[in-house]
């Protein structure tokens, strides 16, 4: 991705909503003879757009801006504004890191960066109802380092009108500026390692209080996330801050599920980037003086949220899950091939590697021994026999980095609350289908932007099918806490240890995870967290 101020029109982007049609997906149909709704919100009246049916009101505000006196501190009120607000373009993005990857630009996409970043975005159908929608609240991935509500495979208005519920995307502080621990004894800056978690709580609360004046239930909220999303949703599990503030929570490929950072780790990544800033002490006030950009370009890559006895007192599901998620419902899942795109993105040629180059990887990146490693290896071979070395990469890295995790976030959250478990199997055609089931590759069919999102998940004839098993699905549970679709049989719920979960294709159906007993080999292992460096994908 770019930064601000450079002109990469398919990364970086400044969107108003009038010119949305570029992304091939969005219709502008009826915004421009239709009249603008208007809504009422705590802080004052904004003016959207409709889109087929759907009320969008972008780049709301729901905390001031965390420049200047701001930085490194909890989220503050907006101001007030009097008159009508228009919420016609998307908000800037969290300040970031520059990351391409060209197959998830649909997903990646992000505006303007600014610490002008906290605002979010809802897409809320016009039509009357007799009950209040639920309100789905997506946090989107991006391993609490990158990533943007406004990415053009998360617009909105498929799932908001399909579903019938009330969706908000939001964006909040990431790496550094949001997860940074600053032990300078100043109580403005008690609370730096876990802003981003305490922005995404005020962004809850805005929710909650605004929820009627967009025909949403202020009791019936589910947040749902990929990825790094997922970990959020984890996250949040995990707050007390945040309890009460949702109902039902969906975690998608959430490898980061189970520890947030420990406290030496936390002073180990704060040393690193007072070295790279150069400064004779990590303060809150020098960080506030210096340039965005240098303190971007500081950051180790691993921030993320922190034990710090404030917001997290332990870790979110670990060793068990936290009493607070007790009695919420949850739906988590994994796609079947989430490592494929990475080693694809490091090189194509990561699929045809030999046996013993990928042994050596696995050594390098499990930190085996070569015998134990050669035992893991054989339980992949006699659960994949058609699979080539390189195929087997991915498989056991995907079980070790993803499966594996979201598994044991099912089991543990299967002891106080109903769980429904997934395995998004559709395979996508693109790249000669060598990406199988990417990790990602699901959340198009989930937001109804698969056109958007077409270098991903293709165009083949199962599109529509596929899309409309994961919005019913998905809002299904919005609604009344457990995943269904006119397309699939019952939906079993989970039990702690089980492999069963729902297999999600056009003709998906319940069954056992491939490769469980294979999965099993990596039972010695510790399990995964973020500070692993990902260096199986290369030489």
């Amino acid at each position: 991705m770019t930064m601000a101020g450079k002109d990469d029109p398919g990364l970086t982007r400044r969107t108003t909503l009038l010119g949305l049609a570029a992304v091939g997906t969005i219709s502008t149909a009826g915004w421009a003879r239709g009249a603008r709704p208007v809504v009422e919100t705590i802080y004052g009246r904004i003016s959207g757009h409709m889109d087929r049916g759907v009320r969008i009101f972008a780049g709301v505000p729901y905390a001031a801006s965390t420049a200047g006196p701001n930085r490194f501190c909890p989220p503050q009120p907006v101001e007030p504004w009097k008159g009508v607000r228009e919420a016609t373009a998307f908000g800037n993005s969290a300040p970031q890191p520059a990351v391409d990857f060209p197959e998830r630009r649909a997903l990646a996409a992000i505006e303007q960066v600014s610490e002008e970043c906290l605002t979010l975005n809802i897409f809320a159908p016009s039509r009357s109802s007799a009950k209040r929608r639920p309100i789905m609240v997506w946090l989107h991935g991006g391993a609490w380092r990158v990533g943007a509500a406004s990415a053009p495979g998360l617009y909105g208005t498929e799932l908001a009108r399909s579903g019938d519920v009330v969706l908000v995307t939001i964006n909040h502080r990431l790496d550094l500026l949001g997860f940074l621990k600053i032990d300078d004894g100043d109580p403005r800056f008690a609370d730096s390692g876990n802003l981003g978690v305490l922005d995404m709580i005020a962004a809850l609360k805005w929710v909650k209080a605004n929820a009627v004046a967009f025909g949403g239930d202020p009791d019936n909220v589910t947040i749902f996330g990929q990825s790094g999303g997922g970990s959020k949703v984890s996250a949040l599990l995990g707050a007390p801050a945040a309890k009460g503030l949702f109902q039902k929570a969906i975690a998608q490929s959430c490898s980061g599920c189970l520890r947030i950072t420990g406290a030496q780790e936390a002073d180990m990544l704060a040393e690193q980037v007072r070295t790279r800033l150069a400064l004779p002490k990590l303060t809150g006030d020098a960080l506030q003086t210096l340039p965005l950009q240098q303190l971007i370009a500081a950051s180790t890559g691993r921030h993320r949220p922190i034990v710090d006895g404030r917001t997290f007192a332990t870790h979110p599901f670990d060793p068990t899950a936290p009493a607070m998620a007790k009695g919420i419902p949850l739906l988590i899942g994994n796609v079947a091939s989430e490592t494929r795109i990475s080693l694809a993105a490091a090189s194509i040629d990561n699929f045809d590697l030999d046996r013993a180059e990928v042994s050596r990887r696995l050594q390098r990146f499990l930190r085996l021994d070569p015998s134990s490693t050669d035992d893991i290896l054989r339980s992949y071979e006699q659960a994949f026999p058609r699979d080539r070395p390189g195929d087997l990469l991915a498989d056991v890295t995907t079980d070790y980095c993803y499966i594996r995790n979201t598994r044991r976030m099912a089991d543990l959250q299967a002891s106080h609350a109903p769980v429904y478990t997934y395995l998004f199997t559709r395979q996508t055609p693109v790249m000669g289908g060598i990406l199988r089931s990417p990790h990602e590759s699901e959340v198009p069919f989930i937001f109804g932007t698969t056109e958007a999102a077409a270098d991903m998940v293709g165009r083949s004839a199962d599109i529509p099918r596929m899309t409309s098993i994961m919005i019913e699905s998905w809002s299904h549970f919005a609604w009344h806490g457990t995943p269904e679709s006119r397309f699939l049989p019952s939906w079993a719920r989970h039990t702690e240890g089980s492999n069963f979960g729902m297999m999600l294709d056009i003709h998906g159906g319940m069954g056992v995870l491939p490769g469980s007993d294979a999965r099993a080999s990596l039972d010695r292992l510790p399990m995964y967290e973020y500070n692993m460096p990902l260096n199986y994908t290369r030489a």
